[in-house]
């Protein structure tokens, strides 16, 4: 029961640790690729990302927005390469 109660704060630090970037996030990618959807779909998939590579946590914040950055330029072009796949 403890180690559930541990757990369950650790991800609430996690989440509240990456809503801080949650907005850079989408407007980032929005201005990479100028479409809503898109953008969302990028920026959740940085944010997924970040959530999963545990160093993240324990960077300074500088260094949490450089990564969130490349991740979602990494995002925003891995999501407009598949919709332009889909289109042709």
């Amino acid at each position: 029961m403890k180690m559930t109660t541990m757990m369950k704060q650790k991800l609430q630090k996690k989440a509240a640790l990456l809503k801080q970037h949650e907005v850079y996030a989408y407007q980032a990618a929005y201005f990479l690729l100028e479409n809503e959807a898109l953008a969302e779909q990028a920026a959740t998939q940085a944010l997924l990302a970040s959530f999963q590579e545990e160093s993240f946590f324990s960077e300074l914040p500088e260094s949490q927005i450089i990564k969130i950055k490349q991740k979602v330029m990494k995002y925003a072009l891995l999501t407009k390469a598949a919709m332009l796949q889909h289109t042709v």
